[in-house]
């Protein structure tokens, strides 16, 4: 990545009740169904990450009103910013929802089935990181998925300076936006891979990434 004019964060959801089901949800359609939302231990998540933003907002000096809020329409993903957002004293309804951060879409053939289906998937994408999950053609392939978060850093960098921005999204998406972010081999994005509501900081303000090292091995602390 070219050097940015923001600092950006980034938090996956909590734990889900797809989560608990072991299910895959990751198309438009199931992923705004109130069903796939947010376990209660996932609310607790939210929470606890949002008071954890907070902490570390406070510990740079960085204002509230220096914070913008973006998350991907899913349910989960949604009730996670409102909740994070709400912990950090920031007001749920200034969160901004944006397609760019969906889930990666696996495909219908991959749909509600179990999750163990995602390591074939995973496997597929250190092979060829251009090539469609387990051969799904509607799903999406990692190259794809970067593709639609340079975009979204491109609408950001334009639209926001001196911002910190939290991105709230997936699993597989936050581990390619990193990937992409950082410039690494796409083919090895599962290195970035997040827990549920783990909160991160992808960089320091002038794009210092010793600032987020730091931030990510105290929230690891706190964790």
């Amino acid at each position: 990545m070219l050097p940015v004019r923001n600092v950006y964060w980034v938090l996956r959801h909590g734990r889900s009740k797809a989560n608990e089901a072991a299910i895959i949800v990751s198309t438009m359609e199931n992923g705004i169904k109130p069903e796939y939302g947010l376990a209660d231990a996932g609310k607790q998540q939210a929470e606890a990450a949002g008071q954890l933003l907070l902490q570390q907002l406070q510990q740079q000096g960085v204002p509230l009103s220096a914070v913008r809020v973006y998350t991907s329409p899913f349910s989960r993903t949604v009730e996670t910013a409102s909740i994070a957002a709400a912990a950090a004293g920031l007001d749920p309804a200034t969160v901004q929802i944006t397609p760019l951060l969906r889930e990666r879409c696996f495909g219908l053939k991959l749909e509600l089935t179990c999750h163990d289906n995602y390591c074939p998937a995973w496997d597929g994408d250190a092979a060829d990181p251009g090539s469609k999950p387990c051969g799904c053609e509607d799903g999406e392939s990692v190259q794809e998925v970067s593709a639609r978060v340079q975009q979204l850093f491109q609408e950001l960098e334009q639209q926001h300076e001196g911002q910190h921005v939290l991105l709230v999204s997936h699993g597989d998406t936050l581990s390619i936006l990193q990937a992409t972010f950082h410039g690494t081999d796409l083919a090895q994005h599962r290195q970035y891979g997040l827990g549920t509501a783990e909160l991160k900081q992808l960089n320091g303000a002038g794009g210092s990434r010793q600032a987020a090292e730091e931030v990510q091995a105290e929230a690891g602390a706190v964790a």
